[in-house]
């Protein structure tokens, strides 16, 4: 799951000037495009309307963005490979839940400061149908990747005979999930990034609980 991309955190230096001109283009694209959507609905704005909104022609639209649902959904895919790799870079020693819920809330804190364009993006994802709406924090081999990483830090796992870091990392992203779905519906004060963090320390609270004590047999 991720968020829209803005024009700060779309053009990492150093870059030619011409993709720098196509970088903020596009994001000159998306903005208007979020811009209508919260105004409109999703179903209601067309590529046309987005065009005209930035002053291009449909076709140089389409040189740009591959289609309307990408404006949305496009951007909830960048990123996500960092989660892997953030979570690779802690520290060997750190508890291995405190590294996976580290390695998340890297990404999410990148949005920390850009209240106005993420609220502006929450508007427009809650308006567009439910399939839209559903995003993913990471894709089925990401979530392997990571369930592999996660697996090589904790003793004597096998992925194959132990299921404590799938348990793991699936409870971790099902919790941002959650907290993802909860913001886009509720529109809470507090930012996806609070949210994120709340829902990764309740399930680092409830897998590190007591274990039950079995009933015994009569």
């Amino acid at each position: 799951m991720s968020v829209p991309i803005t024009p700060k955190d779309a053009a990492p230096a150093p870059l030619p000037l011409r993709e720098r001109q196509r970088v903020a283009l596009r994001a000159e694209i998306q903005q208007a495009a979020l811009r209508l959507f919260a105004a409109e609905g999703f179903d209601n704005v067309t590529t046309e309307a987005i065009a005209g909104e930035v002053g291009i022609s449909p076709s140089t639209f389409f040189r740009h963005v591959p289609s309307k649902d990408h404006l949305l959904l496009g951007a909830t895919e960048r990123g996500r490979a960092r989660i892997v790799a953030n979570f690779r870079m802690r520290p060997v020693d750190e508890d291995v839940a405190d590294s996976l819920a580290a390695a998340i809330l890297a990404r999410t804190s990148q949005f920390v400061d850009d209240d106005e364009t993420l609220e502006l993006w929450r508007r427009a994802m809650a308006s567009a149908p439910v399939e839209l709406r559903r995003a993913s924090l990471l894709s089925r081999d990401e979530s392997d990747e990571l369930i592999d990483a996660v697996a090589a830090r904790l003793k004597d796992a096998d992925v194959a005979s132990d299921m404590r870091a799938g348990v793991l990392v699936r409870s971790a992203v099902a919790a941002v999930e959650y907290a993802y779905e909860w913001w886009l519906t509720y529109g809470q004060s507090e930012s996806l990034h609070a949210l994120t963090a709340q829902a990764l320390d309740q399930v680092s609270r409830g897998l590190a609980g007591p274990t039950p004590r079995r009933r015994r047999r009569t």
